[in-house]
C-alpha cells in the first residue's frame, strides 16, 4: 500500500458570524429572534491556531518526551470524511500523521518530514534522543525521575515505537 504524501496547509475553518435578525442582542444573548434562523453573516472570526515545527507539531506548552522525540506529527484536528465538508476542519478530535519508515518513501510520496531512519538510523540512536528528551522533562521538574527511568527502560526493551 502506498502512503499518501502529508499535506499540512496553513487555513483554517471559517467562522461566520450567525445573524439571528435585527431585534437580537448578541452581546447578551437577550431580545426578539426572528426570521429563519440562523442566517450566516458574511462577518467572520479570526481563527488561530498554534505554531507548529518543521515536523507539524505544536511548539507551546510542555513537550512530553513522545513529541520531543517523535514518530509522527500529533494534532489537535483532523480534516473531515472527503464526503462530508471536504478539507474542513473537524476540531477537538486529534489525528497522528505517522513518519515514513525509510527516506526512499517519504520521497517517493512527497513528504518534507524526515523518515524515521533518518531521524534515528539505530535503536540507540532514537534510545539515546529519548533519553536525552526524558531527562530535560526531569531538570526541568516536568516528570518524575521514576517515571523517566520507566520511560527509557521501556524505549530500551521495545525501541523505536511504530505508533502513538
Amino acid at each position: 500500500m502506498t502512503r499518501p504524501a502529508v499535506k499540512f496547509i496553513a487555513d483554517g475553518d471559517p467562522l461566520h458570524a450567525q445573524d439571528y435578525g435585527k431585534d437580537y442582542n448578541a452581546a447578551d444573548a437577550s431580545g426578539i429572534l426572528s426570521g429563519d434562523l440562523p442566517k450566516m453573516s458574511t462577518a467572520r472570526y479570526g481563527t488561530l491556531v498554534a505554531q507548529v515545527d518543521a515536523d507539524g507539531n505544536d511548539l507551546g506548552g510542555i513537550r512530553d518526551v513522545f513529541v520531543a522525540v517523535p514518530i509522527g506529527t500529533y494534532t489537535g484536528w483532523n480534516l473531515f470524511n472527503k464526503n462530508f465538508f471536504e478539507d474542513s476542519f473537524c476540531t477537538l478530535t486529534g489525528s497522528f500523521v505517522p513518519f515514513a519508515p525509510t527516506q526512499q518513501e517519504r520521497l517517493a510520496t512527497g513528504d518534507v518530514r524526515p523518515s524515521i531512519e533518518e531521524r534515528y538510523p539505530t535503536k540507540e540512536a532514537y534510545v539515546a534522543a529519548f533519553k536525552k528528551a526524558a531527562d530535560d522533562l526531569v531538570a526541568y521538574r516536568f516528570l518524575l525521575p521514576d517515571d523517566a527511568k520507566r520511560l527509557v527502560s521501556q524505549a530500551e526493551n521495545e525501541g523505536i515505537r511504530r505508533a502513538p
